[in-house]
């Protein structure tokens, strides 16, 4: 992709500083915990964990130089202001949950030419607040170009804005740098490079006891959950829950939780089995979802009234059929009432979230999404992974 002359990035880039003055800095007042200058001269590598939607703009804030981040090649798709801004800051096109080689050329080229670069090597904001496997790469690139590396770490960042929530919450961000310089960089092989900033940005906001410390507040905390969890953490019935304000409901044992800004959980009447925040409910779905793997049934899970989209010439989706998603252990099909199509699940690439409610993956080079609604499209992220051996990622932190 050609990038935008400099002066014209640098003034939509200043554009966009007037947003996060007026919105966002008021919001989730954030603040630094290094003194300035944080951003060296260009060329350098940012390098950052990633929470929120908002990232990019709340690590942009301390920069006098435009960035050119790596993005989801989603956002450019169409003739949309999403795609026009993306394009006018400079942003470089990544294939979502998997490795790019052509962004990471496109990354490369943009150093060499001493432009900065903002990378979240997780690839997609964290599921439950907690650093997620990282993708390799950009510690060649550093290395090769030998330029700086800036480091940051986000706190609280995932508190203020979970992927799955309806609303923005009010809290504290704490946003800490490291420095790398050049002359350093060549002093460390590129495994190192790596581990340095794997260590550096591995973070849980949930489980963060200085999040805890700081007052986060919101309305409707609960709304939206049904696109994570899916698991009754008293009856482990699934697909019963459903979300109101600031409650989380079985429709099947009756029970029900409070979740707060923190993401802990409180269970509403005595006996009542509960975990006591959502890291820990996510990990018992991800422990379920092994054991049923291991267990090997006919049929893993299912999900009705999925509406199923194909990509047309342009890259751009339409609604094909409403129908139910199954998947086995060999095969995930997708019925309607009018036909029938299976994917053999060993050839399902790029398994990934987009938009919140839609689960996406590549077969046979061809992109095929399922829509849902008030739905988990968490669990066909679950599930297909760890049917691929996403637990051996997970143990080393890495793809």
């Amino acid at each position: 992709m050609k990038q935008s002359p400099y002066f014209y990035r640098w003034i939509v880039w200043n554009a966009s500083k007037l947003f996060i003055a007026s919105c966002l800095k008021p919001t989730y007042r954030f603040r630094l915990t290094a003194k300035p200058p944080v951003y060296p001269k260009p060329p350098f590598v940012a390098v950052a964990n990633h929470g929120t939607f908002f990232d990019p703009w709340l690590i942009g804030w301390y920069s006098p130089y435009p960035f050119s981040y790596m993005i989801n090649d989603d956002g450019f798709r169409g003739r949309s202001i999403s795609s026009w801004y993306l394009k006018s800051i400079g942003g470089i096109p990544k294939k979502k949950g998997t490795s790019d080689y052509k962004a990471m050329k496109t990354t490369f080229q943009y150093l060499k030419k001493g432009n900065p670069v903002g990378i979240f090597p997780e690839g997609q904001t964290s599921w439950d607040g907690e650093t997620q496997p990282l993708f390799p790469g950009l510690e060649k690139i550093v290395k090769k170009v030998n330029c700086n590396l800036v480091l940051i770490k986000l706190q609280g960042n995932f508190l203020t804005k979970p992927w799955w929530a309806k609303k923005t919450r009010k809290g504290r961000i704490l946003i800490s740098f490291r420095h790398i310089n050049s002359s350093q960089i060549l002093n460390y092989s590129s495994d190192e490079i790596f581990d340095i900033y794997k260590e550096y940005i591995t973070h849980s906001d949930i489980k963060d006891p200085q999040n805890l410390n700081y007052p986060f507040k919101g309305e409707q905390l609960a709304e939206g959950l049904e696109r994570f969890v899916w698991m009754c953490m008293n009856c482990g019935c699934e697909d019963t829950l459903i979300t109101e304000n600031n409650s989380i409901i079985c429709t099947s044992c009756g029970k029900s939780w409070i979740i707060d800004a923190h993401c802990r959980l409180f269970p509403r009447s005595e006996n009542t089995k509960s975990f006591h925040d959502l890291k820990d409910w996510s990990d018992m779905h991800k422990i379920k979802v092994k054991e049923k793997i291991k267990a090997n049934p006919e049929v893993l899970t299912q999900s009705k009234n999925v509406i199923l989209q194909t990509e047309n010439e342009q890259g751009l989706f339409s609604n094909k059929a409403v129908g139910t998603l199954t998947l086995s252990p060999n095969h995930l099909t997708f019925c309607s009432s009018s036909q029938t199509y299976s994917w053999m699940t060993e050839n399902l690439t790029n398994c990934v979230i987009q938009k919140k409610d839609i689960f996406e993956f590549s077969y046979e080079n061809k992109l095929f999404r399922f829509l849902f609604d008030k739905k988990s499209v968490m669990k066909w992220i679950f599930y297909t992974r760890y049917l691929k051996g996403f637990e051996e990622i997970e143990k080393r932190g890495y793809f």
